[in-house]
């Protein structure tokens, strides 16, 4: 027995896909939008960690150009302290070498005085001799008289 299909059955059969379209479709829907959902969640959250991230690089630029400023700070001031040491330095070398000076030139003076002294005291020694070959001599001459 064969049986034909009437219009109702294809009517049925018609309005049974559409059905199972429209659930097909709506599942299909309620994925997409959960995708598209899901895909600008990620978005939001890359777009927030970028911003993140500016800050904190802003903010560690801000670090550097304090370092660099503080830095630099601290470098004239050792360059102003090493000039002033070696102003310091150079006025001490000067000091010694004039003091080294009057030391040679006080040694000089010394070894004069000393030759000088010398050279006093042998004559002085020189007179006494001859002072007392007088003295004796006189008194030769007085023990004879």
């Amino acid at each position: 027995m064969s049986t034909t299909p009437n219009f109702n059955q294809f009517q049925q059969n018609i309005q049974r896909q559409s059905r199972e379209q429209k659930a097909l479709g709506s599942i299909l829907s309620g994925v997409a939008l959960s995708l598209i959902g899901f895909i600008l969640l990620v978005a939001l959250l890359a777009g927030f960690g970028g911003y993140v991230l500016y800050r904190q690089i802003q903010r560690q630029s801000v670090t550097v150009d304090q370092l660099e400023t503080s830095l630099t700070k601290e470098i004239k001031n050792l360059n102003l302290g090493l000039r002033k040491t070696v102003d310091a330095v150079n006025m001490l070398d000067t000091r010694l070498v004039a003091q080294r000076q009057q030391i040679e030139s006080l040694k000089n003076q010394l070894t004069e005085l000393g030759n000088q002294t010398r050279k006093d005291r042998a004559a002085a020694q020189a007179s006494l001799l001859n002072l007392q070959r007088r003295v004796v001599e006189l008194e030769r001459r007085e023990a004879q008289r």
